[in-house]
């Protein structure tokens, strides 16, 4: 079935419109909330990850680079999912993001069962994941076109 064939509801629109808007906050808040608090870093978490993430807790520059950027990175994901601007890009760079987050410290368990941890006993699946697949449908839609500052983009793309 052709895309131009098929249209979404009002509700499907809004529904999808929301959700960006609600991972832009998600987003945004963790990275201003980062920014904000002067002793934020992520060596605690890369101490905990495995392979080539323990090493950048180890190595200064790499530390700083790895907390400037997942800080900013957050910051702009969210503020142009909420805005609705570079839409698609903005999504897969927050799938990017929720990747690495994911991969350094996967919930798994060998024994089959992961002990609790501050958030929650998972396997597999965690909120991570949960939310880079809700990016995924995310960049899978045009939200942006539906309401966002892409529909000016467009407009001053086709003005040019």
């Amino acid at each position: 079935m052709s895309s131009k064939n098929t249209s979404l509801t009002g509700w499907q629109k809004t529904v999808l419109i929301v959700l960006r808007f609600a991972i832009g906050w998600h987003f945004f808040y963790q990275g201003f909330g980062k920014i904000i608090w002067p002793y934020w870093s992520s060596e605690s978490y890369l101490r905990v990850s495995w392979g080539p993430f323990v090493r950048i807790a180890d190595t200064p520059w790499m530390l700083s680079l790895a907390d400037f950027s997942m800080m900013w990175g957050l910051m702009f994901v969210g503020l142009f999912l909420m805005l609705g601007l570079f839409t698609r890009l903005a999504a897969v760079a927050g799938v990017f993001l929720l990747l690495l987050i994911y991969v350094a410290v996967p919930p798994l368990d060998y024994t089959g069962f992961v002990v609790a941890t501050t958030q929650g006993t998972e396997l597999y699946v965690d909120k991570n994941l949960i939310e880079l697949l809700a990016l995924v449908v995310v960049a899978s839609f045009p939200t942006g076109h539906m309401l966002g500052l892409d529909i000016l983009v467009r407009h001053w793309r086709a003005g040019r």
